[in-house]
């Protein structure tokens, strides 16, 4: 049920303006230069973006049980309806200032001009942050990766300044997005190394290292990708080491009162640097401890050398293997993994689909209006948002649930959802070529059909989260 949501205004006056006094009000986005209209006060900012084709993130499909789609108001913070009990308790637990707000909860009286503060997916997990407490030090305990590019320095002195700082960015946007991919921190780039961090949002361990498992297979994935690119630029190669600890660290805001940063302390984050550097000894590419591989559910990985390691500032040795991948290949990985591929050429992909499913049922048509390029990167702003959001499935439900919900306003019927995914797996065969096995296909058919059962069920009137919902995945 909606709010009765009439005459707010700053400091609790009662003010008749904007869509609430029967005219629209306008809502102007900064970084888009675009303004859009809300002619009905009880239309939420989210539910605004949506009718106006505004690419808005959205995990939890507007349910108030994420962040993602938090804005900030730039101007007319005197138009905007006061916080209800859900955002209320949701600022005060993140600390954000009057101007953040839940675009899925507020309501505008009359022009405002605000900027989405989550634009891109890589953003989302970097949001776990804001739940370590200011000034507090708490222990957890993490997956840590460290990833560290072999022989820097020659590098450095072989190339260009311009040419290094290029190769470096490209490596980094690489072999970083599997961490976010999988719901890590970036926690910090030393140089030539990358360091991420799985688990700040307290899910469960198991969770947590099958995660960091998939972002260090996935990083070495993406490596032999950037690798032929790179060969054929620049004449050269990338190799790194990587290593993959689990252990207790304090976590908390480290620094001056005036700038203070996410910061992890303790033995567990150097254990993890050394273990990568062990590999250059071992002539292995990812080592893990046996910490973290205790914490994997039995028969998950498939291991190489198992070697005890005299770790500098151990007393005892410590055991390490060499990880070589999943004893069972993992749907989630091989769709992380395939992702970059297929949305190489987002317009390419989003224009062979739909030709496909036009093709299929010319009928369908009728149901996009305005323009079909738009209409594609939405589409594909919507495929990406589903992969990442699998590494967070207490979202996945209500999200889905939510757009299938949605759908039916659209006029999709039970029909369309059997085009659609024959469209999707067709397009798919096209575009990844022999990259394409059957193994893939499944692993992709399976994430179509978890994603389509959850928009049936929101069509149906389900769009409720229960513990039963969590994807498998």
């Amino acid at each position: 049920m909606k709010a009765n949501t009439h005459l707010f205004a700053a400091g609790g006056s009662e003010l008749e303006t904007g869509c609430t006094a029967g005219q629209p009000c306008t809502v102007e986005y900064s970084s888009l230069a675009t303004t859009i209209t809300i002619d009905d006060p009880d239309m939420n900012l989210l539910e605004a973006a949506i009718k106006n084709r505004i690419p808005h993130m959205q995990e939890c499909g507007g349910n108030g049980r994420c962040t993602t789609c938090r804005v900030k108001i730039l101007d007319g913070l005197q138009h905007v309806a006061p916080r209800n009990a859900l955002e209320s308790r949701m600022a005060l637990r993140r600390g954000w200032d009057p101007s953040v707000r839940l675009a899925c909860q507020t309501r505008v009286r009359g022009p405002v001009k605000l900027e989405r503060q989550i634009k891109t997916f890589s953003e989302i997990s970097r949001l776990q942050e804001e739940m370590v407490k200011s000034g507090k030090g708490e222990e957890r305990q993490l997956a840590i990766l460290f990833c560290d590019m072999r022989n820097f320095t020659p590098f450095v002195e072989g190339n260009m300044a311009y040419d290094v700082v290029h190769i470096l960015n490209r490596f980094f946007s690489a072999l970083g997005e599997p961490i976010l991919m999988n719901n890590g921190i970036i926690y910090q780039y030393v140089g030539d190394e990358i360091v991420g961090v799985f688990g700040i949002d307290n899910t469960d361990d198991t969770h947590n290292c099958l995660a960091a498992m998939r972002a260090a297979l996935g990083m070495q994935a993406a490596l032999e990708v950037l690798n032929e690119d790179i060969r054929q630029e620049f004449g050269i190669s990338i190799e790194v080491g990587i290593g993959v600890h689990f252990g207790p660290v304090i976590v908390g805001n480290v620094g001056h009162p005036s700038h203070q940063q996410f910061g992890i302390i303790g033995d567990a984050a150097n254990v993890a640097s050394r273990v990568q550097s062990a590999n250059r000894d071992l002539g292995t590419t990812i080592l893990v401890t046996d910490n973290f591989l205790c914490q994997l559910p039995k028969g998950a990985a498939r291991v190489g050398k198992a070697e005890k390691v005299h770790l500098k500032g151990k007393g005892a040795a410590t055991q390490l293997f060499e990880l070589e991948g999943f004893e069972k290949e993992d749907d989630l990985f091989l769709v992380q993994k395939t992702t970059g591929a297929l949305f190489s050429d987002e317009g390419a992909f989003a224009n062979e689909f739909y030709g496909r499913l036009f093709a299929e049922a010319p009928e369908a048509q009728h149901m996009f209006k305005g323009s079909m390029d738009r209409q594609g990167y939405l589409m594909g702003h919507m495929l990406k948002g589903a992969i990442y959001a699998l590494s967070r499935p207490k979202n996945v439900a209500m999200g889905f649930r939510e757009l299938g919900r949605r759908h039916v306003g659209y006029g999709v019927s039970e029909a369309h959802y059997i085009l659609v995914r024959k469209a999707l797996v067709d397009t798919l065969e096209s575009r990844l070529k022999e990259n394409y096995t059957p193994r893939i296909r499944l692993a992709w058919e399976r994430m179509f059909d978890l994603a389509f059962k959850f928009m049936k069920e929101g069509a149906a009137g389900k769009n409720r989260y229960t513990a039963s919902s969590k994807s498998k995945i």
